[in-house]
């Protein structure tokens, strides 16, 4: 018997995303004939988050403060995504970056599966993105990049506070239509 089938399947959406001094700016309100004004801010100083979101049970991991973005670092990121879901065999669904294809991130216990090309519209965790950069939308961050990066943990952590807040932000619905398939195909398998 295949090890897949030995072990619990667990679909993670896996994407980095870059954070940093320059100002995020966004829409907001202002009185009728007033224009909002913010301060802006142009430091050239950034880091990156690297997510994995369950969109089946909203359970995610998250590593931040990387400097840059690369294969070494995605690679220490599996590994701590493996230590957390040890007992389960992972399915990596991620983008076509370069840095994702390399043939040292193949690990046991581990699938990776490629999302069409230019198609970012079919990972959730970019939807999980946009609601970070809404805490940080219209602000500096004087303070520096720590004070940018203690805002998006909180952000993570508000966010990350209900499992099914999270499923409803991330659950797209075809992917419960290919989860509910693939575990009716594992059940008959595993019957044989």
């Amino acid at each position: 018997m295949p090890e897949v089938v030995k072990k619990p399947l667990r679909v993670l959406f896996v994407d980095e995303m870059r954070y940093g001094l320059i100002s995020n700016t966004r829409k907001s309100w202002s009185k009728r004939g007033k224009r909002s004004v913010y301060k802006q801010q142009h430091e050239y100083i950034s880091r990156y988050l690297y997510s994995a979101i369950d969109p089946i049970n909203g359970e995610s991991f998250h590593l931040m403060g990387f400097d840059d973005i690369c294969t070494k670092h995605i690679e220490l990121f599996l590994k701590a995504l493996q230590e957390k879901f040890s007992n389960e065999h992972l399915v990596i669904v991620w983008d076509r970056a370069p840095f994702h294809r390399p043939k040292q991130l193949q690990k046991e216990h581990m699938s990776l599966i490629f999302l069409p090309s230019y198609s970012p519209q079919l990972n959730p965790v970019e939807r999980f993105f946009e609601e970070i950069r809404k805490f940080t939308a219209n602000k500096i961050f004087p303070e520096r990049i720590t004070a940018l990066s203690k805002t998006i943990e909180d952000a993570i952590g508000e966010l990350c506070q209900s499992l099914e807040a999270l499923k409803q932000l991330t659950g797209y619905q075809w992917i419960f239509e290919q989860w509910k398939r693939i575990s009716s195909q594992r059940a008959l398998k595993c019957a044989c």
